[in-house]
């Protein structure tokens, strides 16, 4: 497995006028900030790359889309926002055996208010129900 260290950018996702995912511009991206923006790994499908409003494919494909653009040069990392600890164990899974290095989940939305422990069972489950690490 590749070491998490030093800058690690959260990437956007660049959409086209019909609301699809542009995989050129998102491909391009990639490559862009390896080979010129000096960073040591990439987050995709965070909050800044829209991740609360992808649906489990779009997350699924911009993992695959990132790891074979990255081609083992730097480490990616998945972001996963959902309120649904199921969904979220749901997407860890399916996008492990991809190659992301790590899960990089969001906290359930502060919508429900969850309380410490609430919030603790859910990460548990994350780190029980998936195959890789889990970052907060």
């Amino acid at each position: 497995m590749q070491e998490i260290y030093g800058i690690v950018p959260p990437m956007v996702t660049p959409f086209k006028e019909d609301d699809t995912i542009d995989e050129g511009a998102f491909r391009e991206e990639v490559n862009y900030l390896i080979e010129t923006a000096c960073i040591h790994g990439i987050a995709v499908t965070g909050s800044t790359g829209e991740g609360h409003t992808l649906t489990d494919d779009e997350v699924y494909t911009l993992t695959k889309w990132a790891i074979e653009e990255a081609k083992g040069r730097i480490p990616i990392i998945t972001g996963i926002i959902t309120d649904s600890t199921k969904t979220a164990i749901e997407r860890g899974k399916a996008v492990a055996d991809l190659g992301p290095v790590a899960l990089q989940v969001t906290p359930v939305h502060y919508l429900f208010r969850p309380d410490d422990d609430a919030m603790v069972r859910h990460f548990d489950a994350l780190c029980e129900g998936t195959s890789l690490p889990v970052m907060i």
